[in-house]
């Protein structure tokens, strides 16, 4: 102990000069830090969003039995425009979204329920494609032009088209024989636990044709309409 006490008694200045040293250096650095980020600043987004305007309120009689998240890759947009056409440029996409399915319950009338001898019969509309989404799409692979390329517009035509071919895709899949069967089971269980009687379930006829509901019908950029052969044309 009297061994430490003369070393620092003839090294004294020594020590408090390092002390010095490493407080000085550590307010340097942390100024040098603060200098460096009011000059270079961390990169940074700020998003200026209005007041939310609410549209319409729509009372959702719906039953989702079944819901098929769905991607597409390589979803590729090519914009041809010009003299002759000459002009082009294009850009590829990944489209993730969702469909879902289920019955309408707005549908259902009196007469859909019967009690016959000791079991219930129900009969429920046909199910249908309750409603469609994008949930998140990313542009990629852009090409080469001189010309003045609307990247965010390229980006909406994808969107609307892989929401449609979403739509028409789970349909071909077997979305709707898959909305039916989840839902016999899970009314029939209902209906079964709540009466504790047999419940047969059958569903309306559907005539063919499936109609989709607005979300499922997309928003396309303005002036631009698809053709009878699948292609997007700008009027005007």
């Amino acid at each position: 102990m009297i061994a430490i006490l003369k070393f620092v008694g003839r090294n004294i200045f020594a020590i408090a000069l390092l002390v010095f040293g490493i407080v000085i250096g550590g307010y340097l650095i942390g100024t040098a830090h603060t200098v460096r980020d009011f000059f270079f600043p961390e990169t940074a987004a700020y998003v200026r969003s209005p007041q939310t305007i609410v549209n319409r309120i729509i009372d959702m009689g719906q039953l989702v039995t079944v819901k098929y998240e769905v991607h597409k890759t390589d979803v590729k947009v090519e914009i041809h425009q010009g003299f002759l056409n000459s002009g082009y440029y294009s850009a590829n996409h990944l489209a993730i979204g969702a469909i879902e399915a289920g019955i309408n319950f707005e549908a259902i009338e009196e007469d859909s329920i019967r009690l016959e001898g000791d079991a219930y019969l129900l009969t429920l509309p046909a199910p249908v494609i309750t409603s469609c989404r994008i949930e998140h799409i990313d542009q990629n692979q852009h090409s080469f032009t001189l010309l003045t390329a609307d990247w965010d517009m390229v980006r909406q035509l994808a969107q609307a088209d892989a929401l449609e071919q979403f739509a028409e895709e789970v349909i071909e899949a077997g979305i709707l024989e898959r909305a039916e069967q989840e839902t016999a089971l899970r009314v029939g269980d209902f209906v079964r636990e709540l009466t504790g009687k047999p419940t047969q379930i059958e569903f309306a006829d559907n005539d063919g044709e499936h109609a989709l509901p607005d979300s499922c019908k997309p928003y396309t950029p303005s002036g631009w309409v698809k053709d009878t052969d699948g292609a997007w044309k700008r009027s005007g």
